[in-house]
């Protein structure tokens, strides 16, 4: 495969396969958490109880505790981005994922052991592992910066974007059936073997450019370079301009944007705790069930990508595009968690809702994510950090405020799912709205050599 694809198709697929080692770390505690404690509500009855395994739970973690147990990754995760990015540009960015990769592996392997030890040991074990994923993604956004034309960017972000979805979709019922039928270490073995096989793979077949490439044919070596063009930053040892970074408005319409966003986007990670909690039914079918809109999410990842490219194709501004399917995926996805408020006695009803939701959610992979690309593709790992450093801070608020939630409704669960979903439709409406009002449409002057002028930047189309 490698030899006859295009190296940069080669970088997407990896990359595909890089956001399935990360969700499969990210995700494995989400289902082994319905076997290791009770996460039924008070009314939990017996024949939920007859589905679940005959062991008891290992551990007493109230709502609260589950919560932060759940969020923990995502400290590390916020906290990490703009430090890794930093580190892609002066050690390499296929390097630093490669090692990080490897090392947050051996860390998650070793979660059986840690959790043993102590509540906050495994906390601190899982802020590490998140901390070094958080390298992934802006790393990655530099890696396409250097290896993507300008008309394919848009693709590889969704096919990269593809994976995440896909094996979380994956993990949620694997992880049950290891779980139930094995004992929970077994997610968090299985899951961290996976990553160490990807990371020996990546370290021996990824490059940081197609000059440092031993084998790229000069005609898609020449295409990469013609699209990039000649006026745009991508020279790593360059500094990075922070002030005029931070001074521009539309670099704080995608980070107040991507913020508000990941709060409804981060629900999948409490999905099998919401069907157990509300349907009452066992570890193996809230995990199963589960995975169903994580499926229809990565396919739409896929689709939405190409659909997206053909658009721009035909002639239409980039930026519009962009903003459009943005705003309409968006709203879209808050219809459908306002629906879900109205079919809490229906599986089939949420689940076709969820799908719904998270299908028009992948509209992020072509609007912001692109753009971020787009306005300044040599500093788009350090601007993606920034951005994916602030929405992912809601990776630890949503569960956090969730367990908030079913304390506050123990006696109603039903009524703290609502609350959740009504304040992630909220959320997204208004994040809509700010990237469509002040998002980037050209590339920014900051972004430009020295002796370029943006207004001889011509608008990125194809």
């Amino acid at each position: 495969m490698c030899f006859t694809l295009p190296k940069r198709w080669v970088l997407s697929i990896m990359a595909l396969f890089g956001g399935m080692n990360l969700a499969l770390l990210r995700f494995n505690l989400s289902s082994a958490i319905v076997e290791m404690v009770d996460v039924g509500s008070q009314d939990f009855n017996e024949s939920a109880k007859g589905n679940s395994s005959d062991l008891s739970p290992d551990f007493e973690w109230d709502a609260n505790q589950q919560g932060v147990a759940l969020g923990s990754y995502f400290y590390g995760y916020a906290i990490s981005q703009v430090f890794s990015a930093w580190c892609g540009r002066k050690f390499g960015r296929a390097r630093v994922i490669g090692i990080c990769s490897i090392t947050a592996s051996i860390v998650t392997i070793m979660i059986p052991v840690l959790l043993r030890v102590h509540f906050g040991v495994f906390l601190a074990a899982r802020i590490v592992i998140g901390a070094l994923w958080g390298c992934f993604y802006p790393l990655m956004h530099g890696l396409f910066g250097i290896w993507s034309p300008a008309c394919e960017r848009g693709t590889h972000l969704s096919i990269q974007s593809t994976g995440a979805p896909l094996a979380t979709a994956a993990v949620f019922p694997l992880s049950g059936y290891l779980a139930e039928d094995y004992g929970w270490q077994y997610p968090f073995i299985c899951t961290g073997s996976v990553g160490l096989v990807w990371s020996a793979i990546w370290l021996l077949i990824i490059y940081e450019s197609p000059n440092e490439h031993p084998t790229i044919q000069p005609d898609e070596k020449q295409l990469i370079e013609t699209s990039i063009g000649q006026e745009i930053d991508t020279d790593p040892t360059h500094h990075v301009r922070w002030i005029k970074i931070f001074k521009s408005p539309r670099v704080w319409s995608i980070i107040v944007a991507s913020f508000l966003e990941h709060m409804p986007y981060y629900l999948p990670l409490l999905l099998p705790t919401y069907i157990q909690n509300v349907f009452h039914l066992g570890v193996k079918e809230s995990s199963s069930l589960g995975g169903i809109p994580l499926l229809t999410q990565a396919a739409a990842y896929f689709a939405l990508g190409w659909i997206v490219q053909w658009i721009i194709a035909k002639g239409y501004r980039t930026s519009t595009v962009r903003k459009t399917v943005y705003f309409a995926g968006n709203l879209i996805s808050a219809i459908a968690l306002v629906s879900l408020t109205r079919v809490t006695g229906s599986v089939a009803a949420t689940m076709l809702l969820f799908s719904v939701q998270g299908a028009a959610s992948t509209v992020t992979a072509t609007g912001i994510k692109a753009s971020v690309i787009d306005m300044a593709p040599g500093f788009s790992g350090v601007l993606f950090a920034i951005m994916n450093s602030a929405g992912s801070m809601m990776g630890f608020i949503t569960p956090q405020y969730a367990g908030i939630l079913r304390e506050a409704n123990s006696v109603e669960p039903a009524k703290a799912w609502e609350e959740l979903f009504l304040t992630g439709a909220a959320l997204y409406i208004v994040a809509s709205v700010c990237f469509a009002a002040f998002g980037p449409a050209v590339v920014e002057p900051w972004a430009q050599k020295e002796n370029g002028e943006a207004e001889e930047t011509p608008l990125l189309t194809p």
